[in-house]
């Protein structure tokens, strides 16, 4: 009698046990699918602003670390385009090789200078061809962590390697940040650890996720 009563006691617990594991390894799945569209659209987010960054010190000769300076430059400034018609030919003067500046005072070349809008030529024709499209390009947003109201960490400025100095700069969050509002807690994932673009220690434009 004893063993039955035990054993109906065991039995609505091993259900519940049960729906726990299931409950739990069904939360673990959903968590990876939402984690990692989270951690791609992010991935996307720093490769456009590593874009911003690179073509703003084209035109500054520095990278910025003021997003402020960043978004007025991308939505209101123009960039000189040089365009260069003829070419300098293999040839001598004076037993010395003619340059592109004599060339030019020479009329054998030349060159125009127009300028565009630093939104038409940062995220060009041939940029937007090489993002994921799944995510939209929305340069309102373009320094806010998707989910969230919170903007991307910034810094810029310059380092000495093999006694050069390099211009450099860092764009990035924490994955606590990138995950707002998803259970990510006892997950695989460690939230104080960063996810960005460049570096400040090294001269790169690399970021830190798997895949380039």
């Amino acid at each position: 009698m004893k063993a039955r009563n035990i054993a109906l006691i065991l039995i609505p617990l091993n259900i519940i046990l049960a729906y726990f594991i299931y409950d739990n390894i069904n939360s673990q799945i959903i968590f990876n699918k939402d984690a990692k569209e989270r951690i791609a659209e992010n991935v996307q987010k720093l490769k456009d602003l590593r874009q911003l960054q690179i073509k703003y010190k084209q035109a500054k000769g520095e990278f910025s670390d003021d997003f402020d300076k960043l978004t007025y430059f991308l939505q209101n400034e123009q960039i000189p385009i040089v365009r260069a018609t003829g070419e300098t030919p293999d040839s001598l003067i004076n037993g010395q090789q003619i340059s592109d500046e004599l060339a030019l005072e020479l009329g054998l070349i030349s060159r125009d200078t127009t300028y565009v809008l630093a939104k038409e030529s940062v995220f060009d024709a041939a940029y937007i061809e090489s993002r994921k499209n799944r995510f939209p390009l929305n340069i309102d947003m373009l320094v806010t962590v998707p989910y969230t109201d919170v903007e991307y960490n910034v810094d810029a400025g310059q380092i000495e390697k093999g006694n050069v100095i390099v211009q450099v700069f860092e764009i990035s969050t924490n994955y606590k940040t990138v995950f707002t509002g998803l259970d990510a807690k006892n997950k695989s994932y460690e939230l104080d650890a960063i996810l960005k673009v460049g570096s400040m220690t090294e001269a790169s434009l690399n970021g830190n996720w798997k895949n380039e």
